[in-house]
């Protein structure tokens, strides 16, 4: 299976956002960089999905909506991908379900950098992702048992790399 793990894009800033945390929403300029960022892998090859799960916070869910239209995937808002929920409620959400071969979840830190290290070993910090980052994880969706095979920032792949 191929695991896509994206990060939500740039959000209102905490400090500006009179509502709670859970209905801050990307700014602009985060939605336009997701999707420059997303339709560049899409055209690249390195990107193809087959279903998008998401946190139900705005910013997530409105990173998933911008990834499911360019990726023309399914979405669906799945609570275990909630901030502060960590790896192991994922995990536990993913038992018995039947996946998709090309999957992506999308979520904050430092709950998404915990996954990677839980599904491909290593620390948490190892595994670092900005906001609008991607990473791709290959193999079975258990822990330790996949690899990362890349990890890219929204700038990264504006430059092309």
């Amino acid at each position: 299976m191929d695991l896509y793990v994206l990060r939500h894009g740039i959000p209102v800033e905490s400090s500006a956002w009179l509502g709670d945390d859970a209905s801050r929403p990307l700014t602009e300029a985060g939605s336009a960089e997701l999707t420059t960022a997303l339709t560049a892998l899409r055209d690249a090859g390195e990107l193809a999905v087959d279903l998008v799960l998401s946190s139900p916070a705005a910013r997530a869910h409105q990173t998933a909506q911008i990834a499911a239209r360019i990726l023309l995937s399914r979405l669906e808002i799945l609570p275990a991908l909630a901030a502060g929920l960590g790896p192991a409620t994922f995990m536990h959400a993913m038992e018995g379900r039947t996946l998709p071969n090309r999957l992506m979840v999308v979520g904050h830190n430092p709950d998404l950098p915990m996954l990677i290290a839980a599904l491909a070993g290593g620390s948490s910090l190892l595994h670092p992702l900005d906001r609008g980052g991607i990473a791709l994880l290959h193999g079975e969706l258990a822990p330790g048992r996949m690899l990362l095979v890349w990890t890219k920032s929204p700038s990264q792949i504006a430059q092309g790399a």
